[in-house]
């Protein structure tokens, strides 16, 4: 892709953009690797640092780590399931109304999860509902991200996760390949050019 224009290159080229997926990027306006690229985050996420359960305030958005004391699937005015973890300084409820059984089995007792989401105060104490969580594994310490995550418009189907892998790829295409000028000559005479 030496020397293109990143408005020439289709999102298709990328890895994981098949056609249902640009059918889906479609749909925000997003065809090229230039349209990715400058499809702006709404907002950022701080994702850089853990808080401790007990601490939670509600309203706030945190990263938390802990153990799963429990998982449970409730029926009631609707299904749902609650997983309690706790890093020692107190209890958080992970709620979820949208779940599947590898879900459940995967948040077995023990096991030990990093959760990001909304604090709320629940019946039982502090609560996420539905919140982004992996699973640590054996690690001793957890592995938070690096930098603030972005948070994209985004349409249905097509996850943040997916446009953040997709961006990541876009960029690493600048080495390669110019972003097209938008703006015409008239406008942009006497302004620096994009490479300088």
């Amino acid at each position: 892709m030496s020397g293109r224009l990143l408005d020439a290159v289709p999102l298709n080229s990328l890895t994981g953009v098949g056609a249902a997926q640009s059918s889906k990027l479609a749909k925000i306006g997003l065809h090229t690797v230039q349209d990715l690229l400058l499809h702006l985050p709404l907002r950022y996420e701080d994702r850089t640092h853990l808080y401790p359960i007990g601490e939670l305030l509600p309203g706030i958005y945190a990263t938390v780590e802990g153990e799963v004391l429990n998982c449970n699937i409730t029926f009631g005015g609707r299904r749902m399931m609650t997983c309690q973890i706790s890093d020692g300084s107190g209890i958080l409820t992970m709620r979820f109304f949208n779940f599947n059984a590898a879900m459940k089995n995967s948040l077995a007792t023990g096991r030990r999860v990093l959760a990001y989401g909304e604090a709320k105060r629940g019946k039982y104490g502090a609560e996420m509902i539905h919140p982004e969580y992996r699973l640590q594994g054996d690690l001793s310490t957890p592995e938070l991200q690096e930098t603030l995550t972005p948070v994209y418009p985004t349409t249905e189907g097509v996850k943040q996760a997916t446009l953040r892998k997709l961006t990541d790829q876009a960029l690493e295409l600048l080495d390669t390949c110019a972003i097209a000028e938008l703006l015409p000559p008239e406008l942009a005479q006497g302004m620096m050019s994009l490479p300088e």
